[in-house]
């Protein structure tokens, strides 16, 4: 990968050591609250009522908003309450004073961690596969492990009368080795990748019991790329 951004992500630690030596943006944030450059984004789309419940919302995985950091045109602020509209691809920060939610200005997101999860801004280059976008980061090593997380919109008619609608969850998983970047879901496409290892790939498969159905498949992949970064 040639952008920089990644090497941001390859030593997360010291980022992290960087944000406790900056705390000084907090500071400035509890200060300027709704002056501060992360609030003065657009107000999100109403969607006219909320969804009924954490399954169904188009929020990548909870109606709440969590703590979290965000890496904001070379700055990094630390204690934001975000969340992430899947739906949309779109990152909100909460007012912890007013409580407005607030549009994020993508433009300058380069990364931020919503509670445990840990997301990058992809930015598309020439050839990449992947779109620009928000994607959630599964592993970091030699092989880097990326998931796209979308949420679809459903209206199931149940009779003349009623349309229940809601929001179905769709993932994506994509691989990057050696700067090349691969859409991948199931041994087969791990096999296509490291033709060298197709006996590495089942023994490891077979010996932890990976499942690569739709239920199972981050838990597969990481635990196969996991095993795949150590050769």
């Amino acid at each position: 990968m040639k952008k920089t951004i990644l090497l941001f992500f390859i030593s997360a630690s010291s980022v992290l050591l960087y944000a406790q030596q900056k705390r000084d943006y907090t500071l400035f944030m509890d200060a300027a609250r709704e002056n501060s450059v992360l609030f003065r984004g657009e107000l999100p789309v109403n969607y006219g009522s909320k969804t009924p419940n954490d399954w169904s919302t188009y929020f990548a995985f909870s109606t709440n908003f969590e703590q979290g950091t965000i890496l904001f045109n070379g700055r990094l602020y630390e204690g934001i309450e975000l969340n992430l509209n899947a739906h949309l691809d779109e990152l909100y920060v909460k007012d912890r004073v007013g409580g407005v939610t607030r549009l994020v200005n993508r433009n300058f997101v380069d990364a931020f961690f919503l509670g445990s999860h840990h997301f990058i801004h992809y930015k598309q280059e020439p050839g990449s596969i992947l779109i620009s976008g928000y994607y959630e980061v599964l592993f970091m090593g030699n092989i880097k492990l990326f998931k796209k997380i979308r949420k679809v919109y459903f209206e199931e008619i149940v009779d003349r009368y009623r349309i229940n609608k809601s929001y179905t969850l769709a993932e994506e998983f994509y691989l990057c080795k050696n700067d090349v970047w691969y859409r991948v879901g199931t041994k087969s496409d791990l096999k296509k990748i490291f033709p060298d290892q197709k006996r590495a790939i089942d023994h490891t498969v077979r010996t932890m019991g990976f499942d690569f159905s739709k239920k199972n498949r981050e838990r597969a992949l990481l635990g196969t790329v996991t095993y795949l970064n150590t050769l």
